[in-house]
């Protein structure tokens, strides 16, 4: 039981940053982006992450694109013979006010796991990430308290049979 946990210990985190490292690094062909506004409520709501295959989308799948200085998650309504596409969120009434041309869409969304979003731009903030590492910190505390307190426990109780 005690190697399980140690194994268990050591592997979550190490598998948690091999993912970070692909995603981010662009070892495979996703990318992950936080939905901060409720545009694409109910399909997505706010505080979701989207996961974005690059170059990859058809008209009527929701994409990821820039526009301007900010990245948008809409859906994509039509594409013309002059590249321009289209889009809309699925909040809003209306198409949204601007054209933009397909070498600005990045991809298709494929996967919005909820509040997933949240926790990227939280831990993205030094207050976000400074908070985990102590959460992580004062767990390992307890659990080497408890650890020491159950050897001094069962030291006590075998010294109490002799």
């Amino acid at each position: 039981m005690k190697a399980f946990r140690i194994v268990l210990l050591l592997l979550l985190p190490a598998m948690a940053l091999a993912a970070f490292v692909f995603v981010e690094f662009g070892a495979i062909p996703y990318k992950v982006y936080a939905v901060t506004s409720g545009s694409m409520s109910p399909t997505i709501p706010p505080k979701s992450a989207v996961v974005v295959r690059e170059n990859d989308y058809a008209v009527g799948q929701v994409i990821t694109f820039i526009a301007g200085d900010e990245i948008v998650t809409h859906r994509l309504i039509s594409v013309d013979t002059d590249g321009l596409a289209t889009t809309k969120g699925d909040g809003n009434e209306t198409n949204d006010p601007w054209r933009i041309p397909t070498t600005q869409i990045i991809g298709g969304v494929v996967s919005a796991p909820p509040q997933l979003g949240y926790w990227m731009v939280y831990l993205k903030q030094p207050v976000g990430s400074l908070s985990v590492l102590m959460g992580i910190l004062l767990w390992v505390q307890v659990w080497t308290l408890t650890k020491s307190t159950e050897a001094v426990t069962e030291t006590s109780s075998a010294s109490e049979r002799v």
